[in-house]
């Protein structure tokens, strides 16, 4: 056998732009609620990075995305010695990711790899620096999304275990509802607890032709996908408890099938005004200036116990200068002032992760500047 040797070329990786997190992440709803295969925490942490610096106000994607390395490993669990080779792996997971299509009647099929390898500046890191090119084709998936999922990614980056992460996601789209039931089938589905498939993505059989399955028990399905999720989960704004819903009726004898799960958030993120707020004088006044403003009951119960009444006088103040601005004024107090509210308590929420992070990527820089040297 003949000894090849094998050289890597040396890419332009550097650092381009000064990544700026806003630590909320916002997902195309069809990305939550598709089939991902399991991957690992890293990859997981990273493509949270990237999502996080994608922008409201963003037209088109970036020709890549970058972040440092301490963004994605900070109470990740990852030895000093080993986090560039943790790195190297998560990137290839995230280069074999392929989304597919079909459509419904099954005619037409494509797929597409998630990031794009077809520009020099590919996926890879260089002086503690991660670059990722997101594939043009899906820009539709990340920019201007009109349904999404959004969460805050101070406690999702904390998270050691897949299940956990793929918990956050999806219970993040039912705060507003308060639970999530699914069938076993689709929970299947979601979990990547489906048919074992092989490299052609088909399901593999047994000798007897039966279909393999990733805990083909029920109560394994369970226990395995959620045990994690529970624990990890338990002090966060999704925790949530679990039910079984059996089936009605049983044509056979038996114990009746597990047919569906309900998951049940400890904590309904409150949509209404409550009473108590309206009893207050100094409260009520506020709830009703910003009704004046044409500012939706919803929207002030979500995002006014972020911003405290100061922050509330203080937005308000920034709108009655507007109203008698001569240039400056607004045109669509519904449309203008139910984004501006949303967005203040955003900003103020983002600030206040970057405090904490900043704190934690303090005690860790030991960390990191240990593994850079052994690199």
């Amino acid at each position: 056998m003949s000894n090849k040797k094998v050289t890597t070329a040396s890419l332009p990786l550097g650092l381009v732009y000064e990544p700026q997190h806003k630590e909320l992440v916002k997902q195309h709803w069809n990305v939550t609620f598709s089939r991902q295969r399991k991957m690992s925490v890293l990859a997981k942490r990273i493509m949270a990075r990237v999502l996080d610096q994608i922008r409201d106000d963003d037209f088109e994607l970036r020709p890549f995305y970058q972040m440092r390395v301490s963004d994605v490993v900070v109470d990740a669990g990852v030895k000093a010695e080993t986090v560039y080779k943790e790195v190297e792996g998560a990137i290839l997971e995230l280069l074999a990711v392929i989304w597919t299509f079909k459509s419904p009647d099954s005619s037409e099929w494509r797929a597409r790899h998630l990031l794009d390898t077809s520009k020099d500046e590919t996926a890879g890191y260089k002086n503690g620096i991660i670059s990722i090119p997101l594939n043009p084709a899906l820009s539709d998936y990340f920019i201007n999304v009109a349904h999404y999922t959004s969460y805050q990614l101070s406690h999702y980056m904390r998270l050691k275990s897949w299940y956990s992460m793929r918990f956050f996601e999806i219970l993040s789209a039912f705060k507003d509802t308060g639970f999530w039931e699914v069938t076993i089938e689709e929970y299947r589905t979601l979990m990547d607890c489906g048919p074992v498939l092989d490299k052609r993505q088909q399901p593999k059989k047994d000798k007897s032709g039966k279909v393999l399955m990733k805990y083909p028990l029920v109560k394994d399905l369970v226990h395995y996908t959620t045990k994690e999720p529970l624990e990890e989960l338990a002090e966060s704004d999704v925790a949530f408890t679990m039910q079984p819903v059996y089936e009605a009726e049983r044509a056979t004898r038996g114990r009746p099938r597990i047919v569906r799960l309900r998951f049940e958030l400890n904590q309904k993120q409150q949509t209404k005004i409550p009473a108590s707020w309206l009893a207050d004088p100094v409260t009520a006044s506020l709830i009703e200036r910003l009704r004046a403003w044409k500012v939706t009951d919803r929207n002030i119960a979500l995002h006014a116990p972020t911003l405290g009444r100061d922050g509330v006088k203080k937005i308000l103040r920034e709108w009655d200068l507007k109203a008698i601005h001569p240039t400056d004024r607004i045109n669509s107090k519904e449309k203008y002032c139910n984004t501006a509210i949303s967005r203040a308590a955003k900003q103020l929420l983002a600030e206040q992760k970057a405090e904490a992070l900043q704190v934690r990527k303090d005690l860790q820089l030991g960390l990191f500047a240990t593994a850079a040297d052994k690199n």
